[in-house]
């Protein structure tokens, strides 16, 4: 299994990134964290990310799993066929809504079992990675519902990482929130490992260690 999970971006690891996705640069790139943004920031926003991607030699494709809910086997293909699979950042609950909806959640666990390719993500798909999302509504707000979403919330993670991360520990903007889900693990018995910006955690066959 080859997980690349980040605070926020690339981190400072894009080298190791690099080694762990090896030849097929196709990268599937998933903004559903930021599904209740204006529809014209959401286009920028892809854009932005879609220059980071291809300076960095990477084959950019959006997908945008609003278009897969309740097509696992169309999806499934897509995903087979690519090298990364990124998912951004932005409100969690929304990024775990749409994995459930899509059956993204089921077609990673079993292709990262098999190392089919490499799961990378950045906060809110950081964070998804790990067993709970209990705590996390200290810095995301779980009550938000697009249109196309239901108001069910999705409590459990992917569960392929054990220590919960807990991404932008000690930054200016989201430094506080991230102390109270530190707070809310210390005070549960939760494992955690926090990450300051350009930190990463890296699962890589063997490997798993955070990466300051």
């Amino acid at each position: 299994m080859r997980l690349y999970l980040s605070s926020y971006g690339f981190g400072n690891h894009v080298d190791k990134l690099h080694d762990m996705v090896g030849a097929n640069k196709k990268v599937l790139y998933i903004d559903n964290a930021k599904d209740d943004w204006p529809i014209k920031e959401r286009r920028q926003h892809i854009a932005q990310k879609k220059a980071e991607f291809e300076k960095l030699g990477f084959e950019f494709y959006e997908l945008d799993l609003r278009k897969y809910f309740g097509k696992p086997d169309i999806l499934g293909r897509i995903v087979a066929a690519s090298g990364l699979v990124w998912g951004g950042g932005g409100n969690t609950f929304l990024l775990r809504r749409a994995m459930h909806y899509s059956s993204l959640d089921t077609i990673l666990e079993n292709g990262l079992k098999s190392d089919l390719f490499v799961y990378g993500g950045s906060s809110a798909g950081a964070i998804v990675m790990t067993k709970t999302l209990h705590g996390v509504e200290m810095e995301d707000d779980p009550y938000v519902v697009p249109e196309g979403y239901e108001e069910e919330i999705v409590w459990n993670g992917l569960g392929l990482v054990y220590p919960q991360l807990v991404p932008h520990f000690e930054t200016a903007i989201y430094g506080e929130n991230a102390q109270a889900m530190v707070d809310y693990f210390e005070e549960n018995g939760l494992k955690y490992v926090t990450l300051k910006e350009g930190d990463v955690y890296v699962v890589d066959g063997q490997f798993e260690e955070r990466m300051a």
